[in-house]
């Protein structure tokens, strides 16, 4: 286990990434989902703009929404070993700021998926 997946193991922890389409997703780990080697290796990078975040609902289930509002899919980790499930899709669109910071991050991993079909994700 690397350095960076000890300081990542069982702390809540939220990536992004981005699909075929230029969608982007916020995954949520819940302290034990999968992460991608190239967000773990810059885990702080994905930490830095997830701490800046607008939502007034952090800590409750209603937090889905504000990052749907925010222009975000929304996975979060099904705890006892996944998978990520869907929980929220956009519900307007990314603030044009927010969307260049995210997209000029060497660590956002392209999936090739399509958010906008896809209701659960097991491997990443």
């Amino acid at each position: 286990m690397s350095i960076y997946e000890e300081e990542l193991e069982g702390r809540e922890f939220d990536w992004f990434a981005i699909d075929s389409e230029g969608n982007i997703s916020l995954f949520s780990t819940a302290g034990e989902g999968s992460i991608p080697c190239l967000v773990i290796e810059s885990y702080a990078e994905h930490d830095d703009i997830s701490e800046r975040l607008d939502s007034p609902n952090w800590g409750c289930s209603e937090v889905w929404s504000d990052y749907a509002q925010l222009g975000f899919y929304v996975f979060d980790w099904n705890l006892h070993g996944g998978p990520y499930k869907r929980e929220r899709e956009p519900t307007s669109n990314m603030d044009t700021e927010l969307k260049r910071k995210l997209m000029a991050m060497a660590s956002i991993p392209s999936l090739p998926v399509k958010f906008t079909e896809l209701k659960e994700m097991a491997n990443v």
